[in-house]
Parts: structure tokens; C-alpha cells; sequence
């Protein structure tokens, strides 16, 4: 009998708790279907935030810096 095991990492934003344009980032882990959200303690500006890219749009420093501890994470 075959079995599949799922896996699966989203970053993500709740749009509805952004407050002076800032939001908390959260990184949703799944596998076999169940989930984890856990907060990554980052404050970022929601109008930065691409969600279809998982990351901040742009090329400024705090843009840079964020992706990159996406990209560790």
C-alpha cells in the first residue's frame, strides 16, 4: 500500500489586523493536512506585502531585510 505525505510552507498577513499600515507576518506550516500558523514577531507594511510572491515588493532596505528572514525562515 502506498502512502503520500504532504508538505507545504505559506507566509501570509492578516489584512484585517493591520493597524498604521503595519501587520504581523506568519509563516502557516501543513503536512498531511494538518496546520500550524506560528507568528514570526515581524511587524511589516502591509502595503509592501505581495502575496502572491510570498514577500515585499521593492528594493528598499527594510524590503531586503524582510525577504531575506522569509528566505532563512
Amino acid at each position: 500500500m502506498r502512502t503520500s505525505k504532504t508538505f507545504s510552507i505559506l507566509f501570509w498577513v492578516y489584512s484585517s489586523r493591520v493597524k498604521n499600515n503595519l501587520t504581523n507576518l506568519y509563516v502557516r506550516i501543513s503536512l498531511n493536512n494538518q496546520r500550524v500558523n506560528v507568528s514570526l514577531k515581524s511587524k511589516i507594511p502591509y502595503d509592501l506585502w505581495d502575496a502572491s510572491a510570498q514577500g515585499l515588493d521593492g528594493n528598499s532596505r527594510l524590503a531586503k531585510e524582510l525577504n531575506h528572514l522569509i528566505d532563512e525562515t
